[in-house]
């Protein structure tokens, strides 16, 4: 009845279940749903509401009260985030940002969702090194790295010898170890491990 009321918004209808939305849905397509957290498996109808209606934004009140409640929703497609205490304009405020395209949370749920994706983050960088730890190119030592980054530039086993000042027999060998331990057997490969273990920045530092 308060939106009903509200300037710019006009309520199409309501519903009390899920097949009840999604025939709505199809009824007349609405430009907001505002959907009730309490729903049994609200978040399920949220992200049935974004396959099916992509161009439809989802608004949800919820308690905001533990970080599941707050990442379900935000993994079903959520729009905007609205608590059962707010205000009416905090409301409007919800719907109106949503059709612009804009997340609009109160600062509980938004510290929520940041505290969530900055644990995302670190998960990633410790997975990101723990496969750099575990690839072969660690296995490699600091000459045959230098030479590694030399095979990269194209050059050949009498260029490598030369470059470093070497016998031609021994930077031979030493291209033979770095492909055993790349596991490869071209110097193309191995070329691709240098880039891949970003060798070119170590190897600067």
């Amino acid at each position: 009845m308060a939106l009903s009321q509200a300037r710019g918004v006009r309520v199409l209808g309501t519903a009390s279940h899920r097949e009840e939305i999604l025939a709505r849905l199809v009824e007349a397509p609405p430009d907001i749903v505002l959907v009730d957290f309490a729903m049994p498996e609200a978040a399920t109808i949220v992200a049935e509401i974004r396959r099916r209606t992509p161009s439809v934004k989802v608004v949800a009140i919820t308690l905001g009260e533990t970080e599941a409640e707050v990442i379900q929703l935000a993994e079903a497609g959520v729009a905007g985030y609205v608590l059962p205490d707010g205000s009416l304009d905090d409301l409007i405020i919800a719907v109106e940002s949503a059709v612009r395209g804009e997340l609009y949370c109160p600062p509980r749920v938004a510290f929520t969702l940041l505290r969530r994706v900055g644990a995302i983050a670190l998960g990633s960088v410790t997975a990101s090194k723990e496969q750099a730890a575990l690839s072969p190119v660690h296995e490699l030592t600091g000459r045959e790295r230098e030479i590694l980054q030399l095979v990269d530039q194209g050059m050949s086993n009498k260029q490598i010898a030369r470059h470093l000042g070497i016998e031609v027999a021994t930077a031979k060998n030493h291209v033979h170890n770095i492909l055993q331990k790349l596991h490869v057997h071209r110097r193309i490969d191995a070329s691709s491990w240098y880039r891949q273990g970003g060798f070119h920045l170590k190897l600067e530092a």
